[in-house]
């Protein structure tokens, strides 16, 4: 049998967790994509297809 060996590649200890990481690069991107979405008119219902007729 071979004795447990540390994997090559260790976790960097800077502090940062991989949540922490994960939470810093997609919260701008769903912050960005509130922002960017088109807001329904207070007028209509569903914000699509308006009025007919």
């Amino acid at each position: 049998m071979h004795a447990y060996q540390k994997p090559t590649r260790e976790k960097p200890d800077n502090g940062t967790s991989l949540v922490t990481f994960t939470l810093l690069l997609t919260a701008p991107a769903v912050l960005a994509a509130a922002a960017l979405r088109p807001r329904s008119r207070s007028g209509t219902r569903g914000g699509r297809g308006g009025r007919r007729g």
